[in-house]
């Protein structure tokens, strides 16, 4: 009956596969692409089957011409087994999404109904220890009072202290990675062939697909060999990949690079002091600089450290090392949008943070920001990961809507 099902509906699933997989490439909607994926993957389950089922009805007619001639070969049928081969590929390929880190694509609405209850709370237990919850609310960006020189403080009065004025961003809640992506989790993506699905890369970078190789020409990471992390590093921050390197991964685990706004906001963690005037933090930790707390030039670490050190300069939601360690790339362009009186001579992406080799402490600050070129695969760059609540099935459960931001949740 499957075979004789598959048949006649085969060639619609492979054209709908097709079709979805192809509008959520260019859409960037991996809940489609992973749609269309799933109906590929029912066509060939079903040729499998069929060819399967060829060879072993085959040996059947052998076996049964055999006992036939000879009664005393004759054996009794083993017991018939209820077995379902989509079922056990369907598992199989959320144990492996779930391993992989990519539980973001299992949450997805698209998705979600398609799931045991175990699975679903799996994804989930995975969404709470590897994201922090950003509550929604304001932030101010545009005005970075962490890049003001010492001359210059006398001139901005809201240098000093906590309050931060800038351009007044509304930030929708959102999930944010509690460190930023290691060795270990990329190199996940470059076994996957991420470097060769074409559908996971912005249009404009495939010019450039050749040049990220490692240093034996390999597809990954700059710093790597034979697409391969250095031994003893996987708890490291992978570095050495450009912003168009970490969308693709981003877009292969579900998930998307955060703002400016998402990335300051999650740092500083505003309050709401008093209607219309915000209260931000300097750093993750409070105001005050303290080189115990981020790994930059004054920690003389001398390169990255492990991205769960330094516990001690966790962020009010409980996010690590968004100060120090690595610089991390967001989804924004360099610059502030509204002064359009800056002209660069290349496009720049925003990286925010600081990074081990930072000297200046009004460089890693949670409102400084600097930026490279998109193509740039720095030895201090790394990245860090976003998911919009928007983007999680409610059924799932693990998403508190009406959450705000309040002075209750400063400490």
């Amino acid at each position: 009956m499957f075979r004789s099902l598959m048949d006649k509906v085969g060639p619609l699933f492979v054209a709908v596969g097709v079709l979805l997989v192809t509008v959520g490439g260019f859409l960037r909607d991996f809940g489609i692409v992973g749609g269309g994926i799933a109906a590929l993957a029912v066509v060939g389950i079903g040729k499998w089957r069929k060819v399967r089922c060829r060879h072993v009805v085959g040996r059947k007619h052998a076996a049964q011409h055999s006992a036939e001639a000879n009664p005393a070969t004759r054996r009794p049928s083993p017991p018939r087994k209820n077995s379902l081969v989509e079922a056990n590929n369907t598992s199989d390929l959320v144990e492996g999404m779930i391993r992989d880190g990519r539980f973001a694509l299992l949450l997805r609405p698209q998705i979600v109904g398609n799931l045991e209850d175990d699975q679903i709370q799996r994804a989930i237990e995975q969404l709470e220890q590897n994201m922090v919850l950003v509550p929604s609310g304001p932030v101010c960006v545009g005005l970075p009072s962490g890049q003001l020189l010492e001359d210059d403080e006398a001139d901005y009065p809201g240098y000093d202290g906590p309050e931060v004025a800038g351009r007044l961003v509304m930030v929708e809640p959102l999930f944010l990675d509690r460190h930023c992506v290691t060795n270990r989790e990329f190199q996940r993506f470059v076994d996957a062939g991420g470097y060769e699905q074409m559908a996971l890369w912005d249009e404009e970078a495939l010019p450039a697909m050749l040049d990220f190789v490692d240093r034996t020409g390999q597809p990954g990471p700059r710093y790597w060999r034979n697409s391969t992390h250095p031994k003893g590093e996987g708890k490291l921050p992978v570095v050495g990949v450009s912003w168009y390197e970490a969308a693709a991964y981003a877009r292969w685990c579900g998930k998307r690079l955060p703002t400016d706004a998402e990335w300051t906001k999650a740092g500083s963690w505003p309050v709401e002091s008093s209607p219309g005037h915000l209260v931000h933090r300097r750093y993750p930790w409070g105001d005050a600089f303290d080189s115990r707390r981020a790994n930059v030039w004054a920690a003389r670490k001398g390169g990255p450290v492990a991205v769960d050190a330094y516990e001690v300069g966790v962020s009010v939601g409980g996010n690590h090392q968004l100060i120090g360690n690595v610089w991390e790339w967001t989804s924004s362009n360099f610059g502030d949008p509204d002064d359009y009186t800056l002209r660069l001579p290349v496009p720049m992406r925003s990286i925010r943070g600081g990074a081990f080799d930072t000297y200046f402490e009004n460089q890693s600050t949670c409102h400084y920001q600097s930026g490279d070129s998109p193509l740039s695969r720095k030895h201090n760059i790394g990245f860090r990961l976003a998911l919009g609540t928007c983007d999680v099935a409610p059924e799932a459960g693990a998403v508190p809507y009406e959450m705000e931001d309040s002075a209750a949740l400063a400490v």
